[in-house]
């Protein structure tokens, strides 16, 4: 009876994750922080999973994957990067071009065009590149502490712009602070979202919530190897 309880505990804990890694970066450059992972650790990063088989691929060919049920690459895994800082362009971009691969980046719209973020032309440079382009809402707000009709305006007004800016689809959202609770994963799809990604504490399965795993300047490659390497 034990051992069958710790099972369908094990089977309850593996539904909470989504079938592939997903990797939570924010910057990349000098400094080693909460939000900021140094250049030389980044690129590390990049050549472990190069060398161990990963495959980039992006959040709709997860989206597709399920609702196709085509198998996605073998070792697929998804980098994401928050806010569209301005080294999105400058150093992530061609670190990720060099190995082949691929990341989706979420702009945060009202941000676009100040100090240290990417511009309209630099958002549509990694778009060009092939980079799958989400928002980060317009102006990041914790969404759960908004009333409703405030949240609706954040999660619709920086998809629309982004639409107008970009003319291709944005499907694909970051919940800002990596908070989300049930109505805002209702207004997420009102407002016309595939695919929504959190963090650790509300992460799960579910396609409007993704969990993801954090890298920030304190990750190192030790721990960040055996997080994915102990995944099935």
């Amino acid at each position: 009876m034990r051992r069958l309880l710790c099972l369908l505990l094990l089977a309850g804990c593996m539904r909470t994750k989504p079938e592939l890694p997903i990797l939570n970066y924010h910057s990349v450059g000098d400094a080693a922080d909460d939000y900021t992972v140094p250049v030389a650790a980044f690129e590390e990063q990049l050549d472990w999973l190069a060398s161990h088989g990963f495959h980039t691929v992006s959040l709709n060919d997860l989206v597709e994957s399920r609702q196709r049920q085509a198998p996605l690459p073998d070792k697929a895994i998804i980098l994401t990067f928050d806010d569209g800082k301005a080294d999105a362009l400058g150093i992530v971009l061609p670190a990720l071009r060099r190995r082949g691969m691929r990341a989706t980046f979420f702009v945060i719209t009202d941000f676009v065009g100040r100090a240290g973020y990417l511009s309209w032309d630099g958002v549509r440079a990694l778009a060009d590149a092939g980079m799958e382009i989400g928002s980060h809402t317009a102006t990041h707000p914790r969404l759960p502490d908004l009333p409703d009709a405030r949240a609706q305006y954040e999660l619709v007004e920086s998809r629309l712009t982004l639409l107008s800016e970009l003319h291709r689809p944005v499907e694909a959202l970051a919940y800002p602070y990596n908070s989300v609770r049930a109505r805002i994963e209702k207004a997420a799809r009102a407002a016309g979202y595939r695919v929504a990604v959190a963090g650790v504490e509300h992460g799960s399965a579910d396609l409007l919530s993704l969990r993801r795993i954090p890298v920030n300047g304190m990750t190192r490659l030790e721990p960040f190897a055996a997080e994915l390497g102990s995944r099935p």
